[in-house]
């Protein structure tokens, strides 16, 4: 069961790769798709050494982080995000390899492992995460952005797209903060987390608003997200974000 959904997860990001790609190729969109990818990496030195991106989608990753890493591989299941991906965004620095991460055979390791919003769609996450920590050198990380469900009217807000939106995965669960951070326990990892999207969320996702809205909208938001996250954090109301960051190491027993 669990590969035929994700096998079906995998048909559907084929079909709407043009549509998915598109996000990125709206400036207001562009905006915030790069603050959540920055924000999520904001507490780890610069460059990156081996950055290892799961569910690179159509590798926009390599293009937001140009220079700040030294080594960049991209790996997703979906053929025609990947093609994108090395049409676009391949580089003696970035590659991109088509698969799925439980099934990635190689032995390279990294220093950062990145996923943006990718953990939902994988049906073993402990399968998943083991995988991972092999590709982790020492002291390495695992990064991971990821919906959550704190708060109700975000959550029901997800709950109208699924229904209304045809490119919308019905499998993907919203994890709450406490069962990210029991599932990376159970795998052997010490973790810190941190809210993440308050205003630009919405702006990364939809493309409905013309730019002389949207452009300038998302320049705001850019500006006062930080903040707001900031005070969610200090206030220990993480919850109410859209997202939340994953910091993950493996314990030294781990």
């Amino acid at each position: 069961m669990p590969r035929r959904i994700e096998e079906a997860d995998k048909a559907l990001f084929d079909s709407i790769a043009d549509s998915y790609v598109a996000k990125d190729l709206t400036p207001y969109c562009r905006i915030a798709r790069s603050l959540r990818l920055t924000r999520s990496l904001r507490h780890l030195a610069r460059p990156i050494g081996r950055l290892l991106e799961v569910g690179c989608g159509a590798g926009f990753s390599a293009e937001y982080l140009a220079g700040d890493y030294g080594r960049y591989v991209g790996v997703d299941y979906s053929e025609k995000l990947i093609a994108y991906a090395r049409a676009r965004h391949a580089s003696s620095a970035a590659e991109f390899v088509c698969r799925n991460i439980k099934d990635l055979d190689d032995t390279d390791t990294f220093d950062v492992v990145l996923l943006i919003g990718v953990l939902h769609h994988i049906q073993d996450v402990p399968a998943a995460l083991e995988q991972m920590k092999q590709r982790l050198r020492p002291g390495g990380v695992i990064v991971a952005n990821e919906p959550q469900r704190g708060n109700p009217l975000i959550s029901v807000l997800r709950r109208i797209r699924k229904r209304t939106d045809a490119n919308y995965s019905d499998d993907q669960v919203a994890f709450s903060a406490a069962e990210i951070e029991r599932i990376f326990a159970d795998c052997g990892f010490d973790t810190r987390i941190f809210p993440q999207g308050l205003l630009t969320t919405p702006l990364a996702e939809t493309r409905f608003l013309p730019s002389i809205v949207g452009f300038p909208l998302s320049l705001i938001c850019r500006w006062l997200d930080p903040a707001l996250e900031t005070v969610l954090s200090v206030t220990g109301l993480r919850r109410l974000a859209w997202n939340v960051v994953i910091l993950a190491r493996v314990r030294d027993d781990g």
